[in-house]
């Protein structure tokens, strides 16, 4: 029998129900009183018996109402908690302050991979040996974030946060462990550094060359097979890696880019590989996921791989052929299912030759050759990606201008840029930062600062440090300012390429005395 008695507050209540009980000899499994209602649970009772004491508790004084319940309030509230813990993709374990297991979720039996494996009532370094975080809360009452966790048995690792559960005195009577899988890991990753969804749609050509190149990289999208992109800085490499990555079978998962020259020899193979917690000073509690593990099942993009050294060099072959990362130190061997796509603008095989580059990680690296060509083969392009890169850009800039002349898109078609389709955007922003008119014009696209040298020999070299140190700096910038002026006639255009403001600009010229020729 269950029910619910809703009642008056009063005295000496809960006295009288059981006494009623007693008289039947019926035990009280369950009692939970709360402001104006006493919940009862009993064991199982004849109609009969149920009968006779409803109608002595409905005589009792102060009795509102008697009604059937199908749950008692703490198992309604655990239901309810068992529905919301079993909607969400965090695993949830809570053991009790004597270390045992009194609550598992569905998503955390699938992320520890321990099935249908009964562990209620277990102590935690029993049922889950692995699961010591929650042990080491349970023992010292702190709370612990994010620590990545391998649990061996089942080579599997996952991302751990747990913290005590403590009672309204401050006593602690339990902790919980929320645990993500690394899958999740990485989505939250992804989303959070906001990967940019490239496609090669959104790769601009009109050049059959372009054409051929991407139909290529389409079909070697599918494979799993490295891919070495050459070509010349600022051709798009990374937007190539990027197109292939998302026309693969591994385009709902991570895309990892990695400049291998911005980051110093040392810090870049704890990017690459992680560390083990105490490697060495000032590293993370638990330790720290390397890129090879976070990009597992998507594709780890490394860009100028020439140039990285050969400790990294012998360490990157070797996981290229086991498929396995050894952490910075650790000792165990952590398996790997990455793509690597690598990018370099260095001659690969001269480096071979020379010994500056491993023979062997050569042949690793390029399985897939693809060759970037640079702006200056596929001109064809330019006038397409000059419009693309001003409509996409002179909103945010300069919304008065509108269009390109023609003699403009020409000059810019003339031009040779050595920086590519990088160069290229800065000229097209330059140039719109520059116009005074709706149409950028030709004189509007200026190609590079020609500083040239303001014919110093060597006596008046020497005569500078006649100076101090203010007058010098001051009588170098006037020079550097006249000889740009020789090729610049406005304080705009003076400004844009030396890299400062028009009004600052005017402000030198004023300084210096200086002034355009008339």
């Amino acid at each position: 029998m269950k029910i619910c008695i809703e009642n008056k507050d009063r005295h000496g209540l809960v006295y009288d129900i059981s006494k009623i009980l007693l008289k039947y000899n019926v035990n009280i499994l369950s009692m939970e009183v709360i402001k104006n209602a006493t919940y009862l649970e009993t064991e199982p009772l004849a109609y009969k018996i149920e009968q006779k004491i409803l109608a002595e508790l409905n005589e009792l004084h102060g009795i509102i109402n008697i009604k059937s319940i199908m749950l008692m309030p703490h198992n309604e509230k655990y239901q309810q908690m068992d529905i919301v813990f079993n909607t969400i993709n965090e695993g949830i374990v809570i053991a009790n302050n004597n270390g045992k297991v009194v609550y598992i979720n569905k998503a955390a039996t699938t992320i520890l991979k321990i099935g249908d494996r009964h562990v209620l009532g277990e102590p935690i370094s029993k049922a889950l040996p692995f699961c010591k975080l929650l042990s080491k809360t349970l023992a010292t009452g702190k709370k612990y974030l994010h620590h990545e966790v391998y649990a061996e048995e089942y080579n599997n690792h996952y991302m751990v946060s747990s913290q005590p559960i403590l009672d309204e005195q401050g006593n602690l009577f339990g902790g919980v462990a929320v645990i993500r899988d690394m899958a999740t890991v990485r989505q939250i990753y992804q989303k959070i550094t906001g990967q940019p969804s490239t496609s090669f749609n959104d790769i601009i050509h009109q050049s059959q060359v372009m054409e051929e190149l991407i139909l290529s990289a389409q079909h070697y999208a599918g494979s799993n097979s490295t891919i070495l992109i050459r070509g010349e800085t600022g051709s798009g490499k990374e937007l190539f890696a990027r197109a292939i990555h998302n026309a693969s079978p591994r385009r709902n998962n991570i895309f990892l880019a990695i400049n291998c020259t911005a980051i110093p020899d040392t810090l870049l193979e704890s990017e690459l590989f992680g560390y083990e917690e105490g490697t060495f000073t000032g590293a993370n509690k638990g330790g720290k996921l390397g890129l090879f593990e976070l990009a597992c099942d998507g594709t780890l993009f490394l860009d100028e791989i020439g140039d990285i050294s050969s400790t990294l060099q012998a360490k990157l072959l070797r996981v290229l052929q086991e498929h396995t990362v050894r952490r910075i130190g650790g000792n165990r061997e952590i398996p790997v299912n990455v793509r690597i796509i690598s990018a370099t603008n260095r001659n690969l095989e001269e480096m071979v030759q020379n010994d500056m580059f491993r023979q062997d990680l050569y042949y690793r690296l390029n399985v897939i050759p693809l060759y970037l060509p640079p702006l200056r083969e596929r001109r064809e392009d330019i006038a397409l990606l000059a419009n693309y890169l001003f409509n996409s850009t002179v909103a945010d800039i300069n919304p008065n201008v509108k269009s390109i002349s023609p003699e403009a898109i020409e000059k810019l078609e003339n031009y040779d840029y050595p920086g590519n389709v990088r160069e290229l955007s800065n000229i097209i922003e330059r140039a719109i930062n520059m116009a005074r008119n709706p149409v950028i014009t030709a004189d509007d696209i200026v190609f590079s600062v020609k500083n040239k040298p303001a014919n110093f020999n060597h006596n008046k070299a020497i005569k500078v440090f006649n100076f101090d140190l203010n007058t010098a700096v001051k009588n170098t910038e006037k020079t550097i300012i006249r000889e740009a002026m020789k090729e610049f006639n406005s304080s705009r255009k003076l400004g844009a390429a030396l890299g400062i403001s028009h009004t600052s600009i005017i402000r030198k010229m004023k300084e210096y005395n200086l002034h355009f020729k008339e």
